[in-house]
């Protein structure tokens, strides 16, 4: 399927990322560890396209996760070798689905093999799911709501989006007919805080793909997740006396500062105080910093958090 215009804005995308594309090799598709190799036009399947590809590939390296960043193929092999590899391919279509519906896509930038039903069978919410395929999908989305990947992507899908004439919102998301901003988590007094800047909307105006009815904190986790690295605490904050083993303390010229330890899980660098994957859970809810308890959920940190871990996406 030709998509006039969006070569040039996937292999930007894909330069922005260290992964120069490539047009020409013996295979349809192939990574060969630092290029990114993709058949002509001429030879492209009649439904098939650059953008798509680049897309594809792109997810596949986000399940994959950095450690397979310079891996052919991202370590895939699809000879049926390694049979856990057909749950890592349904992955990155359900996070295909996830990056290319947020911006009304879906449509447009859809795989074309054997994996077409799969993605067309997918609910809106394309990460949902208690199999390991939407497990993966949901740690692939965190690493796309981080750099490099947040930028790259986010351009690229926003710059196809214009270029196919999809109505967006304020927000950015594709516009939704049957949802109202009315309700939105992200409605602020009259504005739209999801979009780059506060963007005045009503509760009668039409919704979109960001929609977010309701925030449920031990669903979403972000803010104590990778959502952001450091969580300060003060020298009154009742964790530094009942939880000491949780603070790390770093003398300065200037006197102490203090901040709540860090711990690898899950793929990602999370308050060592934060448990669940599914469902979140703070081990010290009640003792936790002011830097926690002043965080409100839908508020512009909130936000932020939401969109460094892919549940929000920018």
């Amino acid at each position: 399927m030709a998509l006039p215009g969006l070569d040039s804005i996937w292999i930007a995308c894909a330069d922005a990322l260290d992964l120069p594309v490539v047009r020409g090799g013996d295979s349809y598709v192939h990574f060969d560890g630092a290029r990114l190799h993709i058949s002509p036009d001429d030879t492209l399947d009649a439904d098939d396209s650059l953008a798509q590809l680049v897309l594809h590939e792109l997810c596949h390296l986000l399940v994959q996760g950095p450690d397979r960043r310079n891996v052919a193929d991202w370590g895939l092999d699809n000879t049926g070798a390694d049979p856990f590899d057909d749950e890592r391919e349904k992955a990155a279509v359900r996070l295909q689905a996830h990056l290319a519906g947020a911006h009304g896509l879906r449509r447009f930038l859809h795989p074309t093999t054997v994996v077409r039903p799969f993605f067309e069978a997918l609910p809106d919410d394309a990460l949902a799911g208690d199999d390991a395929s939407a497990s993966m999908a949901r740690d692939a989305a965190t690493r796309a709501g981080r750099p490099p990947f947040e930028r790259a992507l986010g351009t690229a899908l926003r710059g196809t989006a214009v270029t196919l004439g999809v109505a967006l919102h304020a927000s950015g998301g594709a516009l939704r007919e049957d949802l109202r901003c009315g309700g939105c988590a992200w409605l602020d007094e009259g504005n739209c805080v999801a979009a780059d800047a506060p963007v005045a909307v009503s509760d009668a105006t039409i919704g979109c793909t960001r929609h977010t009815p309701t925030l449920d904190c031990q669903r979403c986790g972000a803010c104590c997740r990778s959502g952001y690295d450091l969580v300060p605490c003060e020298p009154d904050d009742v964790v530094l006396t009942r939880h000491p083993q949780l603070v790390v303390v770093t003398e300065a010229t200037g006197g102490a500062t203090y901040e709540l330890r860090r711990a690898p899980q899950y793929g990602e660098d999370r308050c060592a105080a934060l448990q669940g994957r599914e469902r979140f859970a703070c081990d010290i809810y009640a003792d936790r910093p002011d830097t926690c308890s002043s965080l409100p959920a839908g508020g512009d940190g909130c936000l932020v958090a939401r969109r460094r871990v892919g549940l929000s996406l920018s």
